[in-house]
């Protein structure tokens, strides 16, 4: 597994914390220091360097099909190369926000970030939304209480290029559009609810199935290959139908 250097910029919120406080600041930099150490001892399945990163009631929820796996059977699988597919890939994470929770000094984490997985063929693909829960123990130290993924995609590698030509406005009535915009070279959608997703397209008109309640976008193309409408189909029915601005 393959990861390049953090840099990352951080989307905080904080709940009982000032976002700036010294507080807030320097349990955001040990959180970070935590996620720089677990992909480290992830990579080399190094168990000794992976067991004081977890807490001792630590559990791993697998995006794949819901298994839960212990603190100690994940550690096990990990130390064997067994605990994810992200050990035999390129990993990259993206848009990664931390929530604070605990006044006046933080003692819990919400981490959540995109997380893009390439195989080592460069053929295929998979993007999850990655949810780390950290907790700060009596001595101070921030240890993952509990992983958790959702597979967002997995399937042949993406055309980012045919991708970002579907950012703009579609507009369903005057009160009700859905915006799709290309941020962190990913196409990412605000639908007419408010709710956010990434989109993946496996045609130049077919979203990605995610599940079958959610429904699909349907894209209409112009003479020049580019979107000119959208509509979100459940199966057979088309729920809605939205112009490009």
């Amino acid at each position: 597994m393959k990861i390049p250097l953090f840099a990352l910029a951080l989307l905080v919120t904080v709940a009982g914390v000032a976002a700036e406080s010294p507080q807030s600041m320097a349990a955001l930099s040990a959180i970070e220091d935590v996620e720089r150490r677990f992909v480290r001892a992830l990579d080399a399945r190094d168990r000794p360097a992976l067991e004081p990163l977890l807490a001792d009631g630590f559990n791993w929820v697998h995006a794949s099909d819901g298994r839960v796996d212990t603190r100690e059977l994940w550690i096990a699988n990990a130390a064997r190369g067994m605990a994810l597919t992200g050990q035999r890939s390129e990993r990259t994470e993206h848009g990664t926000s931390v929530e604070l929770h605990g006044e006046p000094q933080p003692a819990t984490a919400i981490r959540i970030s995109r997380i893009r997985l390439l195989d080592t063929a460069n053929t295929r693909e998979s993007w999850l939304r990655q949810t780390h829960v950290l907790v700060r123990d009596e001595g101070g130290a921030w240890r993952i209480a509990l992983g958790q993924g959702v597979v967002m995609y997995e399937g042949p590698r993406l055309d980012l290029a045919m991708h970002q030509r579907y950012a703009g406005t579609y507009v369903i009535s005057p009160d009700r559009k859905l915006v799709l915009s290309w941020e962190d070279d990913a196409l990412q959608a605000i639908f007419p609810n408010g709710g956010r997703t990434q989109i993946f397209l496996i045609t130049p008109t077919d979203e990605a199935s995610r599940t079958m309640g959610a429904g699909r976008l349907k894209f209409t193309l112009g003479e020049d290959r580019r979107p000119v409408a959208v509509s979100l189909v459940r199966g057979e029915q088309e729920i809605w139908r939205a112009k490009r601005e």
